[in-house]
């Protein structure tokens, strides 16, 4: 019986790794095609964003998506976040989030301010400006960042030791240390606010949906070079063997 199974085995590998190369091409093309769609409902969402005049937390929870905002409230002086491996210009930096406690309110907003350059190998933390007192802000509701292959977990944030430096923005381990108040999304501050670090418009998308159609082309192309090959491999074998 082993005589007979060991050739049929042998000769199975080849077409199971084509087919499988196969598979797995295609599912990565329609992942892409689904990235695409994902990535033009957003750019939809930014451009046709409602602008609201509210301060109800309970409106502004509910609002659509990218809603251009403004509200009143206070900026937290101290206890900031710095959300690492932001570059501008390939330059390393960090995007600076505020806590904002909106006026008449114990709902906290965290504020992404923008980009500040900061090298690990300088002995301190970035040097910006908070406003103290009650100030206006205008700004977009924004999901809080997320990256596209996260390794590991964000480390706990440490209450006694500001500003904390996290990898991942993980709202959690940030309500864990500011409380339930914290909102679940956040405010892109509109560049053009004084207190905004770069003054860099946001881009509504990090990648827009003409690359990912492009990937999904590249990979549904790929399959179909897979294919060919096999097919071609598997006639010129079983030619010579009949021959």
């Amino acid at each position: 019986m082993t005589r007979w199974i060991r050739p049929i085995l042998v000769q199975s590998v080849p077409h199971l790794v084509a087919g499988g190369l196969i598979l797995a091409c295609i599912q990565l093309a329609f992942w892409q095609q689904d990235r695409a769609d994902e990535k033009a409902t957003l750019l939809s969402q930014w451009e046709n964003a409602p602008i609201l005049e509210t301060q109800s937390p309970t409106e502004l929870a509910k609002a659509p998506m990218f809603s251009e905002v403004r509200v009143t409230g206070d900026w937290e002086p101290t206890r900031h976040i710095l959300l690492d491996n932001q570059t501008r210009q390939n330059h390393p930096g960090v995007h600076v989030f505020v806590p904002f406690r909106l006026a008449q309110s114990k709902t906290i907003y965290f504020v992404n301010r923008g980009w500040q350059p900061w090298y690990r190998t300088a002995d301190q933390w970035p040097e910006y400006e908070t406003p103290k007192g009650t100030q206006t802000i205008q700004g977009r509701l924004s999901a809080p960042p997320r990256v596209g292959l996260q390794i590991g977990e964000a480390a706990p944030l440490d209450p006694d030791d500001w500003p904390n430096l996290m990898t991942y923005f993980d709202i959690g381990r940030i309500q864990a240390v500011f409380g339930p108040d914290v909102a679940e999304r956040i405010i892109l501050l509109e560049p053009s606010e004084p207190t905004h670090l770069s003054g860099d418009p946001w881009p509504s998308v990090n990648m827009g949906p003409d690359r990912h159609l492009a990937y999904a082309f590249q990979w549904f192309a790929i399959a179909l070079a897979i294919l060919v090959i096999w097919i071609a491999l598997t006639y010129r074998f079983y030619r010579k063997r009949h021959e």
